[in-house]
């Protein structure tokens, strides 16, 4: 009952987005449209990483979202507001997510399912932790397991004969493998999901 509940259900369409094409750059062959074929949010995500690594390390506000995360004692002792700090960081972030989300839906799927994202969230749960707070090293992460989504529909559309279940674990395997070789400097932030109390040890 519940498998024909949820497979025999449709779900309705949503209108594709067009791509954004940048001239000439889009004519060269294989780069061109690898690089230069994308939607508008694609070209935004890549300068907002950039926007990102700026600011954590160049602005004040991004040493107070650090320390937010961090070292929020340190952070109430300077004067500023550790509550403000994280809820501003948590509704920014949730905010990015949902375009994230919407830009699944609308230009990777063309509709909208439960479960879209098939576990991608804890992949950029384990991307953050290798990263360590460097915007540009999530970036290629975020590439190497989008090159390996590519390969495996390249194999699929190819006819190797390999059982479809390896093939779409490629990509999960990659970051395991990466998890694996560089686990040991993999961190999240130290005060990470503890709530802030002023005078708490």
């Amino acid at each position: 009952l519940l498998h024909h509940f949820q497979f025999s259900r449709s779900y309705p369409r949503l209108p594709a987005a067009d791509a954004t094409v940048i001239p000439l750059l889009s004519d060269i062959p294989v780069i061109g449209p690898a690089f230069f074929k994308h939607h508008l949010i694609v070209y935004l995500a890549v300068a907002l990483v950039f926007g990102m690594s700026y600011l954590y390390r160049r602005t004040q506000l991004g040493l107070n979202l650090q320390a937010a995360g961090d070292k929020p004692a340190a952070l109430d002792v300077a004067g500023i507001d550790v509550v403000r700090t994280r809820t501003i960081a948590v509704l920014t972030t949730g905010a990015l997510a949902g375009l994230g989300g919407a830009y699944l839906a609308n230009v990777g799927a063309g509709l909208f399912i439960p479960f879209i994202t098939n576990g991608a969230g804890f992949l950029g749960i384990v991307l953050a932790m290798l990263a360590r707070g460097r915007p540009i090293w999530v970036l290629f992460g975020a590439l190497l397991f989008g090159v390996c989504l590519s390969l495996t529909t390249a194999m699929q559309v190819a006819g190797i004969n390999i059982p479809t279940d390896i093939i779409q674990m490629l990509p999960f395997l990659a970051v395991m493998i990466m998890l694996v070789l560089f686990g040991r400097r993999a961190s999240l932030p130290a005060a990470l999901g503890i709530p802030y109390e002023r005078g708490a040890r």
